[in-house]
């Protein structure tokens, strides 16, 4: 069945994580109206006594499920919300590969940080971290305390040479805020809206505009563009069986990884026959974070619940002694309950480890290549090929953060496993040329006027710090410029609250 309803003087947003909400919110500020489209519904499972997190497993059953939820991963995120290096955005040689130059630069995008780090109230400092990039406006809340463990860890780690820095936070722990820093905020679900997520920080002051009209359970089938391919005409979604097709000017894709891809290959018209925008680069150019874990032992005993993810070693993000290329990042997590998702005899020792350890996650970058992405057969994606992985660069971050622990006198364990791969960008990535990018600078779909993308697909590279803010800030951009906006300055903006 089908019906159709027209949507006059509407942009239509797919998708409610960081970019499709922040964007919502962004546009509806500047006093335009949205229609945010999620094909999952709000996340609302029940409080237990005495716990104010709910861990991911608890909540959703197997990580490897898509998280189709109002708000988008970040209902389950660890709300570390740092700012690109300016490095990030240029073309930087590591082990294996060059690190591709952005079409932007980090100035072009500092004031939407700015604006972003208030609206998702990020607490952070800029000492100890000596390739914070340069800011107009200090953080707009001081770093968070840290907890008794930690602060026990961080002086012993100074007292051995190594600085450690604030890990920007996006916590409502301002004077009066819902936040009590409790242990079960990374990897868990916030019952108490304390995690300035998608949708506490962004989505509900937007809705509350009466700008911005939500629909749950609505699942995008296809873009749909003009008679020669070149303009964007609407889209095609469906709810409880029915579709129905939504007309507007301006459609933007913010369906995460791979939803974005595989929404724009459905839709490939006679311009465009294998995916709108493809011009060999849809679904390709695939990268992210090489990712471990040290754990750090604090004890013989349990370790007490606390607040971990506090700190950060930032000193050898840019290299390291003896190592020429960018090294990365180590990063302390909050705890989550891993031993969880461990079957068999090795539970028992995860969770012997984890009970009695701290977790520190290893992070360098992994490199995107034109091989690398999703490997499409029809529409239907039936694998991936990983991005590069610096295996050398990843191997030397880990036994650095070995030395710096175990000197500072924790005992730390790590497994010498293959890296995985956390915050994954690419598939749709902007560019200068259709041939080897999806969008271009101003995230317009190459060859389709009206129809863009502002997710972590179009990242040309993932640095070695956290997506999340850079996404947001990109949503921020791209409000203005759909809005014909030329700046940001709040004396034009209209009250979002």
């Amino acid at each position: 069945m089908l019906n159709r309803a027209k949507i006059h003087d509407c942009v239509i947003i797919v998708g409610s994580g960081a970019g499709g909400a922040s964007l919502a919110w962004r546009l509806a500020s500047l006093g335009r109206k949205v229609l945010l489209l999620e094909q999952g519904g709000f996340l609302r499972p029940p409080r237990r006594a005495g716990k104010v997190g709910r861990f991911i497993l608890e909540v959703h059953g197997e990580r490897a499920k898509p998280l189709h939820y109002v708000g988008g991963q970040t209902k389950f995120y660890g709300a570390a919300l740092y700012r690109f290096r300016e490095s990030d955005f240029k073309a930087v040689e590591h082990e294996n590969g060059v690190s591709p130059a952005w079409p932007l630069s980090y100035a072009d995008l500092e004031p939407y940080y700015v604006e972003a780090e208030s609206l998702y109230r990020v607490h952070g400092a800029e000492s100890g971290d000596p390739f914070e990039p340069p800011r107009t406006s200090p953080y707009p809340f001081p770093p968070i305390e840290h907890s008794k463990v930690v602060e026990t860890m961080v002086a012993r780690l100074a007292r051995r040479g190594v600085p450690t820095a604030a890990i920007p936070r996006g916590i409502d722990r301002q004077t009066g805020g819902s936040c009590v820093l409790c242990a079960d905020c990374d990897a868990h679900f916030c019952s108490a809206d304390a995690k300035m997520d998608a949708e506490i920080a962004a989505l509900r002051p937007a809705l509350a505009t009466g700008r911005v009209e939500l629909r749950t359970h609505t699942e995008a089938v296809q873009v749909l563009t003009e008679e020669g391919g070149r303009r964007v005409m609407g889209v095609r979604v469906r709810r409880d069986g029915v579709e129905e097709v939504l007309y507007g000017d301006r459609v933007v894709v913010c369906a995460g990884l791979p939803g974005t891809a595989q929404l724009l290959r459905r839709s490939a018209n006679s311009q465009h026959p294998t995916g709108l925008g493809d011009g060999g680069a849809l679904g390709k150019y695939l990268a992210g974070h090489s990712t471990g874990m040290l754990f750090p032992i604090v004890g013989l005993t349990r370790t007490a619940a606390a607040h971990t993810k506090s700190f950060a070693i930032q000193q050898w993000y840019e290299g390291a002694p003896d190592w020429p290329y960018p090294t990365g990042v180590i990063q302390m997590a909050g705890q989550m309950p891993f031993w969880e998702e461990v079957t068999g005899p090795m539970r028992h020792i995860a969770y012997a480890l984890g009970t009695r350890s701290l977790t520190a996650f290893h992070m360098t970058e992994a490199l995107p290549t034109a091989q690398s992405g999703l490997i499409f057969e029809g529409n239907e994606i039936i694998g991936r090929e990983e991005p590069v992985h610096n295996l050398a660069t990843f191997r030397r971050l880990r036994r650095l953060g070995l030395k710096a622990f175990s000197r500072a006198g924790y005992p730390t364990v790590a497994r010498k496993r293959p890296p995985y791969l956390w915050h994954d960008v690419g598939t749709a990535r902007m560019g200068h040329d259709p041939a080897t990018s999806v969008v271009d600078p101003d995230l317009q779909v190459h060859g389709v006027s009206g129809l863009y993308v502002v997710d972590a697909s179009v990242l040309p590279s993932a640095g070695a710090v956290n997506t999340g803010l850079t996404i947001i800030a990109l949503a921020f951009r791209l409000g203005d410029h759909i809005a014909g906006a030329a700046s940001a300055s709040p004396d034009r903006m209209v009250a979002a609250a």
